[in-house]
């Protein structure tokens, strides 16, 4: 089974930099998440991607992940996929391998370029954005597949995944912390003008309710 093989195919993009001002994470079910009941058409949904890809490519130029640390990461990866086929049942193993293949022929479709064991490719934001969408709909999924009880434990490991991959992370000189900064500034600007205002204030309720705000 390769449960996290769409994550390394997609360039790990949510591990390369954990942004330095978002907010730490809230315990496990005590408050929503910022985007819990909004409604987003297609093309919201699409404008969203396509801007969170130019945020990690923006974070990415400015603090580069060494090839070290781009194994180290693919050793956590590693654990992470043991764990998880550990707590499944051979039906819940055929159905993730139907699903990873299914993942890996969507994105030859759309970025043959990742598949290949060479150094990660410089994809387009269209790309990107098209990649997205596949892991989210991998990851929902995945979530059908497992049980409440496994959803909660794959939480807990990828919450601890993430852990690990941030340490392994270097601190960024003030210099970068600052354009990492005015990057995720440019971000939030650019999603607030996408959102209606109801959508804002839904995700500004969900903050509200985890002691943060937008």
């Amino acid at each position: 089974m390769k449960l996290k093989t769409l994550s390394t195919l997609l360039g790990a993009i949510a591990l390369v930099v954990m942004p330095l001002t978002r907010q730490a994470h809230a315990e496990e079910f005590a408050c929503p998440t910022e985007f819990d009941g909004v409604e987003l058409s297609e093309e919201q949904q699409v404008q969203l991607q396509a801007l969170e890809a130019q945020l990690d490519n923006r974070i990415e130029a400015i603090m580069p992940t060494t090839p070290e640390t781009e194994a180290q990461i693919e050793q956590l990866e590693d654990s992470f996929e043991q764990q998880i086929s550990s707590m499944l049942s051979p039906e819940q193993e055929q159905q993730v391998a139907q699903l990873d293949a299914w993942a890996e022929s969507t994105i030859a479709s759309v970025a043959p370029e990742v598949l290949e064991d060479e150094v990660e490719p410089e994809l387009s934001e269209d790309q990107e954005a098209a990649l997205d969408m596949i892991e989210e709909e991998y990851d929902q999924t995945l979530q059908s597949i497992l049980t409440p009880e496994q959803q909660q434990q794959v939480n807990m490991l990828e919450e601890e995944l993430d852990a690990e991959v941030e340490a392994f992370m270097p601190e960024p000189s003030a210099e970068q912390a600052a354009e990492i900064e005015a990057a995720e500034v440019e971000y939030e600007q650019n999603v607030m003008a996408i959102l209606t205002p109801e959508q804002l204030q839904q995700i500004e309720d969900n903050l509200i309710a985890c002691g943060a705000k937008f």
